[in-house]
């Protein structure tokens, strides 16, 4: 329960926040965008009928209409009640009296009318805000790839779930010139749209660096010079960078996220490749270590994001480490992609398909047999 001192503040901060630019602005600028916008389905019979008093009418339906259409069915239910109750009871008030105040009664029906249209001033900001959002999931589709590309000498598969409108991971694959492969694998700190910023500067830096220099330290030093310079100390990017050779050998560079799994063709984890170090966009003069591998014929890579290992269920339970371990021994000799497919369905049973807390991607780069090589771009999905 709030305080009465809760509330005194609350009062002090309205009115000496309160401007009359906004006050004004509330009439000649807030409610027209919202009655614009409420009576949409309805302005050209509105703006057709000659006589000032059924406008009126029209406008009132309209503008209810468009409130309740906007809500919720649930809501939508509730706030039919409340207007059917509030009037029904205010009628039978006045029925009952032998000298109703028809002046007050007029007062309270209209401070109810005013009421409803302040959340109705509400509810479209948040509409507004809320297609923002989704402009911006948009964009973000376009830049984590829907099939990742393919090489004669990589099978790679990849999987994102955006727990908000806007996430902030971000996975790309980059075949370069000369056959090799450049990965990005990133998570931007936080959620919704700060997070889809970082990842989106993050990613346009990367490809533009990758252009002009693919080598890991030139990747990472790059990315953290614009990230610092464009985001603060809370608005971080924890990443894998990975540049594969066609023959296996690859260098890494992790900054702040969890290892990578190297995994033998039987399904084994054999190794933890990264430990833990700072995330991008923290300090301009942060170093990181290259970290060099070899992925033989059949051997895989899997990356991930927290968001994965942290995912609980309803007994407040880890998903975690080890049960990935024991997941990719299940089909050593599937796909890559059947690979993510089980891990996916584990963590769906495992949280009880709850909404996911946090952004989560997965990612398996497996390195051909050579009797595969030849027939592997036959097999990039279209």
């Amino acid at each position: 329960m709030a305080r009465i001192a809760d509330w005194l503040d609350l009062g002090r901060n309205t009115i000496t926040s309160l401007k009359s630019a906004d006050v004004a602005g509330l009439y000649s600028r807030e409610w027209p965008e919202t009655r614009k916008v409420l009576i949409a389905d309805h302005r050209g019979s509105i703006e057709d009928d000659p006589r000032r008093v059924r406008r009126f009418f029209k406008t009132s339906s309209a503008v209810l209409y468009g409130l309740a259409k906007r809500l919720a069915p649930h809501r939508r239910v509730l706030f039919v009640l409340a207007w059917v109750s509030f009037f029904a009871c205010l009628f039978s008030l006045f029925t009952r009296m032998d000298d109703p105040p028809v002046v007050t009664f007029a007062e309270v029906a209209a401070t109810f009318v005013v009421m409803t249209l302040l959340l109705a001033m509400e509810l479209i900001d948040k509409l507004k805000f809320r297609d923002e959002l989704e402009l911006a999931r948009d964009l973000q589709a376009n830049l984590i790839p829907a099939h990742p590309a393919q090489t004669e000498h990589f099978e790679i598969a990849a999987f994102n779930h955006i727990a908000n409108t806007v996430g902030g991971d971000i996975y790309d694959f980059v075949p370069l010139s000369d056959g090799r492969v450049g990965v990005l694998f990133g998570d931007a700190s936080g959620h919704g749209m700060a997070a889809g910023l970082v990842m989106a500067v993050a990613h346009a830096a990367f490809r533009t660096q990758l252009d002009i220099d693919p080598a890991p330290v030139s990747i990472i030093a790059s990315l953290n010079r614009i990230l610092c310079r464009t985001g603060g100390t809370r608005s971080f990017f924890s990443c894998t960078y990975l540049l594969l050779s066609p023959n296996g050998d690859f260098v890494t560079v992790l900054a702040g996220h969890p290892p990578i799994l190297k995994i033998d063709r039987t399904g084994k984890v054999v190794g933890r490749v990264g430990e833990g170090s700072y995330p991008l966009g923290i300090k301009p003069s942060t170093k990181w270590n290259e970290i060099h591998g070899c992925l033989g014929d059949g051997e895989r890579l899997l990356l991930h994001s927290d968001g994965l290992t942290e995912a609980r269920n309803d007994n407040d339970c880890e998903f975690g480490d080890a049960y990935i371990d024991s997941i990719v021994g299940w089909h050593p000799n599937e796909p890559a992609a059947r690979l993510i497919e089980t891990i996916i369905g584990e963590w769906t049973l495992f949280t009880g398909g709850r909404p996911a807390e946090d952004d989560v991607s997965i990612a398996v780069i497996e390195k051909r047999c050579r009797e595969d090589a030849g027939r592997a771009l036959a097999r990039q999905p279209g």
